[in-house]
Parts: structure tokens; sequence; C-alpha cells
């Protein structure tokens, strides 16, 4: 099962509202062992229990604060918001990369994970952290 209380597999960084650069981006290899189906929703995908990476976040004037991930294969991606919820993508802007945007962005931490499609897949690639909606894979 997924873990937000292990430190993250490729670190984490503090980013506030307004930040330079954007995209703020990180080199991350997707995929793992824990099947992350059990969160339900249409989660899918196989990826390392602690999370990938994490965003300490300071929202302000932006209204929108979107994830994404650009790899050669297909991925997954799975957030657990400040709130504590998951959300969960395949994917998006008709590629086969995973985009999460959350709207009106609440301040704390996102917890980032990176799957694959089969157990101990490995696809390395690079996580996207923006505010502009016009960055997207």
């Amino acid at each position: 099962t997924l873990n937000f209380s292990l430190p993250a597999v490729y670190g984490s960084t503090a980013l506030t509202s307004g930040f330079v650069p954007d995209p703020y981006s990180v080199g991350i290899t997707a995929g793992g062992p824990a099947n992350v189906s059990y969160l339900g929703g249409g989660c899918s995908g196989y990826a390392t229990s602690a999370p990938s990476f994490s965003v300490n976040y300071t929202s302000g004037a932006f209204p929108t604060l979107r994830f994404y991930f650009l790899a050669a294969a297909d991925t997954t991606m799975i957030i657990n918001s400040p709130g504590g919820s998951y959300f969960c993508v395949d994917d998006s802007f008709g590629t086969l990369n995973p985009t999460i945007d959350f709207n009106s962005p609440s301040s704390g931490r996102y917890d980032v994970w990176v799957g694959t499609f089969s157990p101990g897949g490995a696809v390395g690639g690079t996580l996207y952290v923006t505010e502009s909606t016009g960055n997207h894979p």
C-alpha cells in the first residue's frame, strides 16, 4: 500500500505561489511493487510505497496547481492532497502522460506517486509542477 509517512524516494521541495522557474521539474523513475487499485476511483498502476516526490505548497494568487509527468511509456499518477484525499489519473491531453490539476489549491503537502502498468516496472521521466495551464504534456 501507499504510505505518505515514508520519506519521498526522489526528495521534496517547498514552492510558494508565483514560484520561478515555472514549471519546476525533477527526474523520477516511475513504478514499484505496490498495486494502487485498492484506492478505487479508477486508480491503476504500480508504484513505490513511499511517495515518489513531495511538494510543500503555499497557495496564493494563482488559481491552478498542476502536476504532470512526461515519459516515453504509459504511466499513471496518484496524489495525496493536503486534505488527505487521493486523486488518480492515467492519460491526459491526448497522450499517455498523466496530469492532475488542483483548482484553488490549498496550502500544504502534496505527495506524488508515479506508477507503471506492470509490477516492478521502471520508466524514467520528468515530473513537472506548474501554475500555468499552458504547461502540459
